[in-house]
């Protein structure tokens, strides 16, 4: 890419061929869901009901899921929150000892920290921070595997159909949305790329822009009325199909 923006420059540069040095993991694209999708989505979520083996899963999931997507969240960090790392004075999330391990602090919406706020009255009153957040009914933290089975039960209910194996919508995709959403809203915004992109790889927890700037490309495929408007301003930073 860098290749790509020095030759715009007017610059001599050796672009690497764009079918050489793809990877298997990057033939997938995330599914992106629509705005009613997702309203369809946590619409049910907001419906489940508490069961004998999970008395609590009508507490925990509803936030559980929109700190995934109002964060942008890995499902690995929610689920190692503590009582401690969520602090809803200031608003804000510790991730601790994340991919790469890397530590930060993420923001949160008010409307999320308020309902942050409520379900740590109501599950922790005591308030001990070394508690995991979102406790599983057998005590210490869910698994992976059973947010997931109930995220596709979710989606199911929902009406939103799962394309199988490498097709999604995958959990993580909720992740990838997040980043889309947060794009499209600075594009129709007029905020300055060059200068946010950054933010957001941080906030992200990305250990560069590479992967922050992918979400240009998908931003730009998912909204394609701002397409033109990415392209002139934006130009240099969106990454080619070989990224």
């Amino acid at each position: 890419m860098l290749a790509k923006y020095l030759v715009r420059l007017g610059y001599d540069a050796y672009i690497y061929p764009d079918h050489l040095g793809r990877r298997n993991s990057q033939q997938y694209q995330p599914y992106l869901f629509t705005e009613t999708e997702l309203a369809r989505f946590f619409n049910q979520v907001d419906q489940c009901q508490p069961v004998a083996n999970s008395p609590y899963r009508h507490r925990i999931f509803p936030l559980l899921f929109r700190i995934l997507y109002g964060c942008g969240l890995r499902v690995s960090e929610v689920l190692h929150l503590t009582v401690g790392d969520v602090n809803t004075i200031d608003g804000t999330l510790t991730i601790r000892n994340a991919k790469f391990h890397k530590d930060r602090l993420v923001p949160m919406a008010p409307s999320l920290n308020e309902r942050c706020r409520i379900y740590m009255e109501v599950m922790h009153p005591i308030k001990q921070p070394e508690y995991i957040f979102f406790p599983s009914p057998h005590g210490g933290q869910y698994c992976e595997k059973s947010i997931y089975d109930n995220f596709r039960r979710f989606l199911w209910q929902a009406g939103i159909s799962h394309g199988g194996r490498g097709k999604g919508p995958r959990l993580h995709d909720i992740r990838h949305v997040f980043a889309v959403h947060c794009l499209k809203r600075w594009v129709r915004s007029g905020t300055d790329l060059t200068v946010a992109l950054p933010y957001l790889s941080a906030y992200l927890g990305h250990t560069g822009l590479k992967s922050s700037q992918h979400y240009l490309r998908l931003t730009a495929e998912l909204y394609p009325h701002i397409v033109a408007t990415m392209d002139e301003r934006f130009g240099g930073l969106l990454p080619g199909d070989d990224q």
